[in-house]
């Protein structure tokens, strides 16, 4: 009898502190490429990989933590090369030509809570971004031409504050107590892009 209850006072608790953050983004004109919504509540994934088939990569964004291990792989028929050199983030490497089937780890060991694009030196069209957080909780937003809102949906858990990162546009953090719902501007260049609303639910 004991050990039920406490069972279930353990889950009263667990269950107090978790919440959900819903919301909508909406761009004003078309959106970018991509970006993520992440929690700070964490360290982020300690592995990720990204592959590549059909001169795409297979994620538009990919989610590591602080000094955290990428995979690339190449699953495409063609040879590809990965490379970054991202003034806004800082990070540059180049691991080389990568055949088909091979393999190759880079370590994310530079700033966290950044954003960085990679490419292919062979194939410039591809693109895809690094995401370096300190979150356990993120929603990665791969946006389309045509689409101008997406739905946020995120297990927020025990965190209050959630940050909007999207490439070259200010990031945006916004802190919510429970119950609480915010809406605020999201500015590419001084100019309006987006409205972002959230609620902490």
């Amino acid at each position: 009898m004991i050990k039920r209850m406490l069972a279930l006072g353990l889950c009263m608790v667990f269950n107090a502190q978790a919440a959900t953050l819903t919301g909508e983004l909406t761009f004003v004109k078309k959106p970018p490429f991509a970006g993520i919504l992440y929690a700070k509540n964490g360290a982020g994934p300690k592995a990720a990989e990204l592959d590549q088939a059909n001169k795409v990569f297979d994620k538009k964004v990919v989610v590591v933590g602080k000094n955290g291990e990428i995979t690339f792989k190449n699953s495409d028929e063609f040879q590809h090369n990965i490379f970054a050199n991202d003034p806004n983030s800082g990070v540059k490497f180049d691991v080389g030509l990568m055949n088909q089937g091979q393999t190759t780890k880079v370590s994310a060991d530079w700033s966290e809570n950044t954003l960085t694009r990679i490419g292919c030196k062979i194939h410039p069209k591809m693109r895809s971004y690094i995401a370096n957080v300190n979150s356990d909780t993120y929603q990665v937003l791969p946006f389309t031409k045509k689409q101008k809102t997406y739905k946020i949906d995120l297990d927020a858990g025990s965190a209050s504050t959630f940050v909007l990162q999207i490439p070259k546009y200010d990031p945006v953090e916004v802190t919510l107590s429970a119950g609480e719902a915010k809406s605020v501007e999201v500015m590419y260049k001084g100019k309006l892009r987006a409205n972002l609303s959230l609620t902490l639910k």
